[in-house]
């Protein structure tokens, strides 16, 4: 049968199936339908505005929540009145796709998302600087491994300085650092806020300064404050709240030693300041007034830094004493002074007469101011390699060998702790013995440093069992090296930092307190690329030359092909 067209009916009698796509336009929409499209376009207004409002102000107030229930309500009433639409829509092919690729998309930003979550949780982290210039050092991951109790973190940090606007990258560097100390240890929380902004906070911590970086750690209703927070400041302030004491460190005076107190470069102001840095009391102790001269009781570590007078038999044997009782003592010689021999040939030490100069390793060619170098891998210098170490006008060392007398003879005692090098000189240096005296052909390396430490005795089945928990002791031939001028940085002093190292270590070993011995920090040292001329040639002509005719080749092939 054909139509009204005169075409045949090819569907033998049944109605063409109609394709909505390709049918007209229907009739015009009802007030319902109106009112519902206008509800749409509404509810994806609101939308908008809900999320911009979020973004500014995410406390989810009373208004907001009346907003998104308007929202919905909007976006309910649109769905409903045209739910025919959006299920016609939905099944056209595009729209599926375009539903693949929506779910596709968050299925890879749940993907994201998880390892996210997983990292933040799990700090696998890999330093792969050659100095490790960007993780805290072995002594803090020592420390922070043996907490056990919550700390919380409390910085007070400023980004700019007010004054001038200026970034603050000492800011920086902080931030990150507060960062690895809580990625070490579970037990730590950090918080951190702006010494301006968060005026209130400030207040409760009573921090006034606006200008500089204020670290507070908290540890139950003990707190240790920080100014600055450089590693060994915050490692410090974290042993001190978890060991709950402050060693005290007493430095010698009364026969002309170098003064705590004295900071016109001379003295050991510093030296003081480091140690009070890192949660150690530190005071002056003058044997020479007391009628019975007696090491306090509560003295961890004597410091004897130059003297250049005699001590009288007293206080040598108040000091014997101490160090008979497990006393630690640190002893630094004075060109000029006395030798201590009396207690220090107890423990296989002597010390030769005259001074140790070097001609071709002084400092800046200073011959009175030997440069020297590690000996031995005690802990105390065995991460001092390579660092410099310079002492001024140092007497020589000799460590005695202790008589083998026959161990198995009734009585016979242990026989004194040996000693052993910590540095020495290079073997370029002379002894200058004193004006007067016959030369000296004697050369080095001599001995500048030693350690008697009781905990490295090797035991002889032959002999009595030596006693482990005698004194510690460190000898060093200058006391100069541990002024301000050695160790201060250019231009207030020299800035050899090996010897404030050494002088530290040596006191946080004395006290028992290794963790805290000092491993040189850090630097960030710059790489350079040296080349040859024949080598600069070469990268200016693949530069210049081979690169530039290799592209234009490639554009000939493809201009070739496409020909």
């Amino acid at each position: 049968m054909a139509d009204e067209t005169g075409q045949k009916d090819t569907a033998g009698g049944r109605k063409p199936m109609e394709d909505p796509r390709l049918q007209a336009a229907g009739g015009e929409l009802s007030a319902l339908q109106i009112a519902a499209l206008w509800a749409g376009y509404a509810a994806a207004a609101l939308l908008l505005v809900f999320i911009f409002w979020m973004a500014v102000d995410s406390s989810f107030t009373l208004w907001q929540k009346v907003l998104l229930a308007v929202t919905v309500a909007l976006g309910v009433f649109w769905g409903v009145v045209h739910h025919r639409t959006i299920t016609g829509a939905a099944r056209a092919r595009g729209v599926r796709i375009g539903a693949n690729s929506v779910i596709f998309i968050f299925f890879v930003l749940g993907i994201i998302v998880l390892v996210n979550i997983f990292a933040a949780r799990h700090h696998l982290r890999k330093d792969i600087t050659e100095e490790q210039v960007y993780s805290l050092s072995e002594q803090s991951r020592a420390i922070l491994a043996d907490l056990d109790r919550e700390l919380e973190i409390v910085a007070f940090l400023s980004d700019r300085d007010p004054l001038t606007g200026q970034p603050n990258p000492a800011t920086t560097e902080l931030r990150d650092r507060l960062r690895e100390y809580e990625m070490v240890s579970p037990l730590i929380s950090v918080n951190t806020y702006d010494p301006v902004l968060d005026a209130e906070e400030a207040s409760e911590y009573n921090v006034t300064s606006t200008t500089g970086n204020v670290v507070i750690i908290e540890a139950g209703d003990q707190q240790e404050r920080v100014y600055g927070g450089s590693e060994e400041r915050l490692t410090s302030a974290i042993l001190a709240l978890t060991t709950g004491e402050q060693p005290h460190v007493y430095f010698l005076t009364g026969h002309g030693e170098y003064s705590i107190e004295d900071a016109s470069g001379t003295g050991l102001a510093v030296m003081k300041s480091i140690l009070e840095e890192q949660q150690y009391r530190v005071d002056e102790l003058n044997l020479a007034t007391q009628e019975t001269p007696v090491v306090p009781g509560d003295c961890a570590a004597l410091v004897i830094a130059g003297p250049s007078a005699d001590f009288r038999e007293q206080e040598i044997d108040a000091i014997g004493t101490y160090l008979a009782q497990g006393g630690n003592l640190l002893v630094a010689l004075a060109a000029d002074g006395p030798t201590l021999s009396e207690f220090l040939t107890d423990y296989s030490v002597d010390v030769r007469d005259g001074s140790v100069r070097d001609q071709n390793a002084g400092y800046e060619g200073a011959a009175e101011i030997p440069m020297a170098r590690v000996a031995g891998q005690h802990r105390i210098v065995q991460n001092l390699q390579g660092f410099p170490i310079a002492l001024a006008r140092p007497r020589a060392l000799e460590i005695i060998d202790p008589e083998m007398d026959d161990p198995m003879a009734p009585g016979m005692s242990p026989p004194a702790q040996q000693a052993q090098p910590l540095i020495e000189s290079y073997p370029s240096a002379r002894l200058q013995l004193p004006e007067g005296e016959t030369a000296s052909a004697a050369s080095g390396p001599f001995t500048l440093a030693a350690v008697v430490d009781p905990g490295s005795a090797q035991q002889n089945p032959m002999m009595p069992e030596q006693d482990e928990s005698g004194p510690r002791i460190v000898i060093v031939a200058d006391a100069q090296m541990m002024t301000d001028q050695f160790i201060n940085q250019w231009p207030q002093g020299l800035g050899i930092v090996g010897n404030a190292y050494l002088a530290l270590n040596s006191i946080n070993w004395l006290m028992e307190n290794e963790k805290l011995i000092t491993i040189p920090p850090r630097e960030d040292v710059p790489r350079t690329l040296s080349l040859t001329g024949g080598q600069k040639r070469l990268v200016w002509a693949i530069v210049v030359g081979v690169i530039p005719l290799l592209i234009v080749i490639a554009g000939f092939f493809v201009w070739w092909r496409r020909r």
